[in-house]
């Protein structure tokens, strides 16, 4: 089991220094996100994360576009855009030799009308197996992450049963399409760890780690990640915080 954290885009660090930061206390994992490689200005090449990681012993995961991304997008050439995305990021993992691309599902306006929300769920549902289909290609896991509930949006991944129904309808079978459990959005959706570990078992390849009250999504410090994470036996276990000594904090127990 690797142990890491999410480079996020409120981090103004270099990804050397991030790297730093990370094997300094003790991990050994980095999930770099699509957007900040997308705008640092100094953002290394593929080829050079590959050299980083086999000189400080460090594995990756990337997570693709998501913010003004849409894989349920309405509007077609919009979709594919999303779709070129996700690709793009699986490449360019592949490259770095990374261990996993995580993706999130598409998402609709609950205040649509039922015949819209099912045409959105169609285009992810599109989406994704296209997305799945050049994973398997070249041989790069792909991740799906259960979201959280929002009172606004309905999400195709927001509980174990329907995580595992919009895999289905995707109905690619390969061993690269996998799925990421976020602890955070689990709590604060009101499910149970356990059932998404019931439910997909070992296709559970990245844990993203925080913590919550039950109400908010407010990525709080999780001192005993190392716990929860054993409960699950992914191999890439990520703490997504919202500063570098909410990192700390976590690991200093």
């Amino acid at each position: 089991m690797r142990f890491g954290a999410a480079l996020d885009l409120r981090y103004e660090v270099p990804i050397d220094e991030f790297v730093d930061l990370v094997t300094g206390l003790g991990l050994d994992h980095v999930e770099l996100r699509q957007g900040y490689l997308d705008v640092h200005p100094e953002a290394p090449t593929p080829r050079e994360l590959r050299e980083l990681a086999a000189d400080r012993d460090l594995s990756y995961t990337f997570h693709a576009p998501f913010r003004g991304s849409n894989l349920a997008n309405l509007n077609e050439p919009l979709r594919e855009a999303a779709v070129d995305g996700v690709k793009r990021s699986l490449d360019t993992a592949l490259a770095a030799g990374a261990g996993a691309v995580v993706v999130h599902g598409g998402s609709v306006p609950r205040r649509y009308p039922d015949r819209i929300r099912s045409i959105a769920r169609r285009q992810a549902v599109r989406s994704l197996r296209e997305c799945a289909v050049h994973a398997d290609e070249i041989g790069m896991h792909l991740c799906v992450e259960n979201q959280r509930r929002k009172e606004s949006q309905e999400r195709n991944t927001e509980t174990p049963a329907r995580l595992a129904s919009f895999l289905d309808d995707v109905g690619v079978d390969s061993p690269y399409l996998g799925v990421t459990l976020d602890v955070g959005h689990a709590k604060v959706t009101g499910v149970d760890v356990a059932e998404y570990v019931e439910t997909f078992g070992d296709r559970i390849r990245v844990v993203h780690l925080h913590d919550n009250d039950g109400q908010r999504d407010s990525h709080d410090v999780l001192p005993e990640f190392r716990q929860v994470a054993e409960r699950i036996g992914a191999p890439f276990n990520v703490l997504e915080m919202k500063s570098i000594a909410d990192i700390e904090r976590c690991v200093a127990g």
